[in-house]
């Protein structure tokens, strides 16, 4: 194995890691951006949740967008040479 092939293993890995982890990370922050503070009865069970603060909404949006923008980019990404085929377009540049 070449020096070359290993390193393009690493990069597939560290890929794979970031969007099968980050991308689902990144929507449970989004998630419990969204979600208040849990309220609890007496014997601890929780039974409602309060309302976020605007900040945090804002940051549950703002995490939603960057997830849009992420998955919209890969997809480009995957299917750039038959945009480029069909409309003439690169939309990552010429090779």
């Amino acid at each position: 194995m070449t020096v070359d092939m290993a390193w393009a293993i690493v990069r597939v890995a560290a890929l794979a890691l970031i969007f099968g982890a980050g991308i689902p990370m990144l929507y449970a922050l989004g998630m419990r951006a969204h979600a208040g503070d849990p309220i609890r009865d007496e014997t601890g069970e929780i039974i409602a949740d309060t309302e976020p603060t605007p900040q945090m909404r804002a940051l549950g949006w703002a995490v939603y967008g960057s997830l849009v923008v992420i998955i919209v980019a890969a997809i480009v990404w995957v299917a750039k040479d038959s945009i480029e085929f069909y409309t003439g377009w690169a939309p990552f540049g010429a090779k």
